[in-house]
């Protein structure tokens, strides 16, 4: 079955989550995958010199889990009908998968249709971190 894979990366607080929810709203077909979900447990995330929990490292997601999400969803993605300005009617799941270190991970590269970096002006990123 064909399918179509969005990535949608960015900043933290940049909005990925935001803009990936209100497109599965608009886009019939449409599941997400976010990268937040993946996060290991507190426990297992390595500390810098100053004591400080590095969640902003690849190392803090179990990667492994998130691509097995993703499998699975590959392998029985939710669809239904979809009429096409053509007027034929064609069943084209997409799946957006949304996360700040997507482009990290290579073993995803081979599954974006489209990839999006989302950006925001330093301040305002400051701002929502804070």
């Amino acid at each position: 079955m064909k399918t179509f894979v969005i990535g949608i990366s960015g900043v933290t607080n940049g909005g990925k989550t935001t803009l990936a929810k209100k497109l599965q709203k608009h886009l019939p077909n449409c599941s997400v995958i976010s990268q937040d979900d993946f996060f290991k447990p507190q426990s297992e995330i390595e500390t810098d010199t100053n004591g400080f929990l590095q969640y902003d490292v690849l190392e803090a997601l179990n990667m492994e889990k998130m691509m097995s999400a993703i499998s699975r969803w590959m392998e029985s993605p939710r669809h239904s009908p979809v009429s096409t300005d053509s007027g034929s009617t064609e069943e084209i799941p997409i799946l957006i998968i949304e996360g700040f270190l997507l482009y990290n991970y290579k073993p995803l590269d081979a599954l974006w249709n489209r990839s999006y970096f989302l950006t925001i002006p330093y301040e305002e990123c400051k701002r929502r971190r804070s």
